[in-house]
């Protein structure tokens, strides 16, 4: 439960196909994560969302992602992770992506280069106190990270979709690309946050791990407007139950240059 900030970068798992441009550039977005404890929701964590030009890519954007246990929470897990991927605005796919993990007694560092010339990951992996070694991975068509997957999918066009179709997605997961999908669920007006509003409503096929249970046991609700905001995340996992919120107070919407 102390890995409740994960959810949030799952936000974007869904197709990467028939983009539009509808949505204006985010700046920021600040997400609360919360798990439940028996019949409450206790807040444990939070993640943060920021994107900005990419500084070492042209046309490229990079997006970075800070996930933190909360001191009340520290006690018990403390969570210091950072996610980075500098990704073609225009295309989405990325040309680095970085996540450094502290968990607990767990620390951990990814590094991937994106090479598509030869169609090759380059990957750097380094587990602190225990090894360090070099990952070769053989990159696939339309292959995303978890980062640029994310901003990519809010510009799907979702109408298009029936209840229950089954969208592929194709994800690069700590060395290993997964083929995956969501299942879109159709629209329904929801009050999230004290805002009611329409929102597209989908579940996403889970890879099994330390965290989830795998399958379809993970809902998404994107705001049904031009920003196609990620509005809140909730899914079951080992041991209970979490859920993401999008903080309104503390996000910037419609800022800066795409």
């Amino acid at each position: 439960m102390g890995r409740v900030w994960l959810l949030i970068l799952i936000l974007g798992w869904e197709t990467t196909l028939f983009a539009q441009t509808k949505y204006p550039p985010v700046e920021q977005l600040v997400y609360t994560g919360y798990y439940n404890w028996g019949f409450i929701w206790v807040k444990a964590g939070q993640v943060e969302f920021s994107l900005a030009k990419s500084d070492k890519y042209p046309n490229a954007n990079k997006l970075e992602a800070v996930g933190y246990s909360l001191p009340s929470w520290d006690w018990f897990f403390t969570i210091r992770d950072t996610l980075i991927s500098h990704y073609d605005k225009d295309t989405f796919l990325p040309y680095e992506f970085s996540r450094k993990a502290h968990e607990g007694n767990y620390h951990k560092t990814f590094d991937y280069v994106f090479d598509y010339q030869d169609s090759v990951v380059w990957g750097d992996v380094h587990r602190v106190g225990k090894f360090k070694r070099k990952d070769t991975v053989k990159l696939l068509p339309q292959t995303y990270d978890m980062l640029s997957v994310a901003w990519m999918t809010r510009e799907v066009d979702f109408d298009q979709y029936k209840k229950n179709d089954l969208i592929p997605i194709r994800i690069l997961i700590d060395s290993k690309i997964y083929d995956l999908y969501i299942r879109y669920l159709g629209v329904n007006k929801t009050k999230i946050a004290g805002r009611k509003q329409e929102c597209y409503v989908f579940s996403p096929l889970l890879v099994e791990g330390e965290v989830f249970k795998g399958g379809e046991n993970m809902k998404i609700w994107v705001s049904r407007d031009e920003y196609r905001l990620p509005l809140m995340v909730e899914a079951k996992i080992l041991v209970g139950s979490v859920k993401g919120v999008l903080d309104w107070s503390e996000s910037k919407i419609g800022l800066g240059e795409r």
